[in-house]
């Protein structure tokens, strides 16, 4: 968060300009590049657009496909559409379109290329960082409550910050999680691509191979861009005690988890 160093990322004499500053410098070589394939870089000149070679015959890197009518200026300065202006992000941060930092300033970069930097660590994905805002558009692309433009799932940046596991609510255990009934407003919910769930058609977390998202990336398990976070069958929280449910899985399920049933959250129910 701007300002906050709660987190122990930041040294204690940092204040929020400050603080802008030293993302800046500790990027390296990413501080004024964007690192997104075919994104302006600090020249204002697109990169890789014609998906050929550069004058050394090298083929240049692919293009990021944009949503439609949103030029490269736009998607990495923004502004976003109007439903993620203001919008919640999976750590329940509210965005301030009038308070973000560049994606050049933060080390902003492709999952394939963040291992360049010396604090990613394997797994660590947008889809699973606190700051992160889920497709709400049905583009595939997301937002984030920190930095500006528009967000890939799979991307990285160096204020990835991790999302806490919940409490176990009371009157559960921690093994009893997996296959306790969810409460009654979860019962039959919707999930957030409109799938009704049954609570008499579900599979175990077992049969679906149930991790933290953090660690099926790591593990290579599933590509980087996935969590139950931006899946079409999770069901977010809705009693406050930051766990959701699933409308194809039984039991508790965290916004950081991951199975094999993931769908992206633009898919239809």
């Amino acid at each position: 968060m701007v300002g906050d160093n709660t987190s122990g990322r930041w040294p204690d004499d940092i204040d929020e300009w400050n603080r802008r500053a030293y993302l800046a410098a500790t990027a390296g070589s990413t501080a004024g590049v964007v690192w997104l394939s075919g994104c302006i870089d600090d020249t204002g000149n697109g990169g890789g657009s014609d998906g050929g070679a550069d004058e050394s015959g090298a083929p240049e890197s692919e293009e990021e496909e944009l949503p439609e009518g949103v030029s490269e200026e736009e998607f990495e300065r923004g502004p976003v559409p109007e439903e993620y202006r203001t919008a919640l992000s999976l750590g329940e941060e509210e965005r301030d379109p009038d308070d973000l930092t560049s994606k050049a300033d933060v080390g902003f970069s492709e999952y394939d290329e963040a291992d360049e930097h010396a604090s990613h660590e394997p797994g660590m994905c947008c889809a699973n960082c606190a700051d992160y805002i889920p497709d709400k558009n049905g583009d595939t692309f997301g937002a984030c409550a920190e930095v500006e433009g528009y967000i890939d799932g799979a991307d990285w940046c160096a204020i990835y910050e991790e999302l806490p596991e919940p409490s176990v609510p009371d009157g559960l255990s921690e093994d009893e999680l997996a296959t306790a009934p969810v409460p009654d407003e979860y019962q039959n919910a919707t999930s957030q691509a409109g799938e009704q769930r049954d609570p008499d058609a579900l599979q175990t977390q077992a049969d679906v191979n149930l991790m933290e998202s953090v660690e099926a990336i790591a593990e290579e398990v599933t590509p980087p861009g996935q969590s139950c976070g931006n899946c079409a069958e999770f069901i977010p929280d809705m009693n406050g005690d930051t766990w959701g449910a699933c409308a194809k899985v039984e039991g508790y399920i965290a916004v950081e988890d991951w199975c094999t049933l993931w769908e992206h959250s633009s898919e239809e129910g």
